[in-house]
């Protein structure tokens, strides 16, 4: 099990809430970051990029003073364009303070944000502190130190926006055995959603489980074939499946997609090493680097297309930045 990297927005005027909220999470055994010391806004706005990259969980913490915040509105309008991009990826809300369906307003940017389901009590009011962390950490399948988990199974009465909240949850901790349940009943409640059918994919794919992985991918890209990530991970089960020639047009849309996808770059690269294009692979794994230096895989792909070439001093190089990366 991997532990869950979160990142946590907030309105400076709401950090003691914030703080209960982080410690929490801490507790139960996830890494969390969140601007703890009201950093410049210049350093500020290159840290929060890097942490919402490599951080698939979401929290942002809800009042009056977040919706009037510029730095939070931001922060989550980045946070839902990475969502809109990996299906995998959750954003949570979690209600601190009395708002109302008026703060929701498309005019101030705030409508996306309406129908994600939040840590609220009724009528638009907040939980003690206390509680709305414990909910908080049941919803992200954490379990405090010292008590027992939670089941994970699927409860009947659940809906599928449950389910597929508690997946990725799940899949954020790397439990994608725990998680396959539950998207497989998402898709049952709900079979025209591509989160559901996309995410099924995803996981199947982490299971190694690439020929039923494929036509949960197809059915995700049946509803909705804009998704750069279903492309990718479509192209990647393609590869491991050893069928490089379907693999190279599903990443090549991918890429058409999304050119900034390091993952995706490097997948085109083993496909083509696969295919016996040495050079070609070679120009992709170049790319993945020069969007993530510390890409260890591409690195190893990189050394491989190298050593295919017969630059074997060049592909040591590379074999030795694996290894370090």
């Amino acid at each position: 099990m991997a532990q869950m990297m979160v990142f946590v927005s907030h309105s400076h005027e709401d950090d003691a809430f914030c703080r209960a909220v982080v410690a929490g999470l801490i507790d139960a055994g996830a890494n969390v970051w969140y601007d703890e010391h009201n950093m410049q806004a210049g350093h500020l706005m290159e840290v929060i990029q890097r942490e919402l990259g490599r951080r698939p969980v979401v929290v942002v913490i809800l009042t009056k003073a977040a919706f009037a915040s510029r730095w939070v509105k931001r922060e989550i309008g980045w946070a839902y364009e990475l969502m809109d991009r990996d299906p995998a990826r959750l954003l949570l809300p979690v209600t601190a303070g009395p708002i109302a369906r008026d703060d929701f307003s498309p005019q101030d940017g705030w409508l996306f944000l309406s129908e994600f389901k939040r840590i609220e009590a009724a009528g638009y009011q907040p939980y003690p502190t206390a509680e709305a962390v414990r909910r908080l950490l049941h919803a992200l399948a954490l379990t405090p130190a010292g008590e027992a988990p939670a089941p994970t199974t699927a409860r009947p009465s659940e809906s599928a926006a449950d389910l597929l909240e508690r997946g990725k949850a799940l899949t954020a901790q790397q439990r994608y055995a725990e998680a396959l349940p539950l998207f497989e009943r998402a898709t049952q409640l709900t079979p025209t959603s591509f989160e559901a059918w996309a995410d099924l994919g995803y996981v199947l794919n982490m299971l190694k489980r690439y020929a039923e992985a494929l036509p949960a991918l197809d059915r995700a890209l049946a509803l909705d074939s804009s998704s750069a990530a279903a492309w990718n991970n479509k192209g990647n089960a393609l590869n491991y499946l050893k069928r490089y020639e379907e693999a190279l047009p599903a990443l090549d849309r991918a890429l058409a997609l999304d050119s900034s996808s390091a993952a995706a770059w490097n997948n085109k690269g083993n496909a083509l090493s696969d295919l016996k294009r040495p050079a070609e692979a070679l120009a992709a794994y170049d790319r993945a680097l020069a969007l993530d230096p510390a890409y260890a895989n591409a690195w190893t792909g990189k050394g491989n297309a190298l050593y295919d070439l017969k630059r074997y001093a060049e592909a040591l190089a590379a074999y030795d930045r694996d290894v370090t990366e």
